[in-house]
């Protein structure tokens, strides 16, 4: 067994991460960066530093499971979302909408902003993430200076509050509408009957087989003509094979 395979093992022994299903390059330079950062001198050491020092090992679940995150990233995405999917999914009902991989929160709580911002009636928003430390900051919503850059004045005026510590809270009307979980998009079970599912810029860390399978278990996830949103490098190649047609850049429908 090579010291990368041990390592993959005891990670999942321990954190519960399976890093079979992640592009194995990019992963093993990730690693590496943390080793140098640390001074730690092999994956034995990492995992003994994980064993013994529970803030390192928080830590290293969150800088593995690559917690990046803005509002309303790819503006010309979001822009779609804006005039076309969320009035398509508000017609009839109440939309159930879940992101997936949510970080910090900013993408969930954009959805929410445009959602009350244009009149839709306010739906079930979820947002999940396999790293507890982070959900725990996104359900505060709270943010620094620099996590709120490019941020559209009108909704900074009206969604946040200034703070004295130079941070910005998102606004109760706006939390309150945003249910946030623990979830492994690798191990645990998908929830169903969704009409707007986001998973954006978390494909591009697997390998291609584990890419098929998370597709195909998001769009049994959506309802009928269900709207699905990747990132900006993670198009899909053949929608046709899932079930899908592409409507717009990054964005997907489902078309049964």
């Amino acid at each position: 067994m090579t010291d990368y395979e041990k390592l993959k093992r005891d990670i999942n022994d321990r954190l519960g991460i399976d890093l079979n299903a992640y592009k194995e390059q990019q992963m093993r330079r990730r690693i590496n960066q943390w080793l140098d950062r640390y001074d730690l001198t092999s994956y034995n050491g990492l995992i003994r530093k994980i064993d013994e020092d529970p803030e390192h090992r928080a830590k290293f679940v969150e800088y593995l499971t690559i917690n990046t995150s803005n509002f309303f990233r790819d503006s010309s995405v979001f822009k779609v979302i804006e005039e076309q999917v969320l009035p398509a999914i508000s017609k009839h009902n109440r939309p159930r909408i879940w992101s997936a991989g949510a970080s910090i929160g900013a993408e969930i709580y954009s959805i929410a902003i445009l959602m009350k911002e244009y009149g839709f009636t306010p739906g079930q928003l979820f947002a999940t993430d396999l790293d507890e430390v982070i959900l725990r900051k996104a359900q505060e919503g709270v943010y620094l200076a620099n996590q709120i850059t490019g941020m559209d004045k009108k909704y900074l005026d009206k969604y946040f509050l200034s703070q004295s510590d130079g941070t910005w809270a998102i606004t109760e009307s706006i939390k309150r509408q945003v249910s946030f979980k623990k979830h492994d998009l690798l191990k645990d079970p998908y929830e169903r009957n969704f009409d707007l599912i986001l998973c954006r810029n978390v494909f591009i860390y697997f390998t291609s087989e584990t890419q098929a399978r998370l597709i195909k278990n998001f769009v049994q996830s959506l309802k009928p003509n269900g709207y699905f949103i990747v990132g900006s490098a993670e198009q899909i190649m053949d929608p046709a094979s899932f079930g899908l047609q592409r409507v717009s850049y990054c964005i997907y429908q489902k078309t049964a």
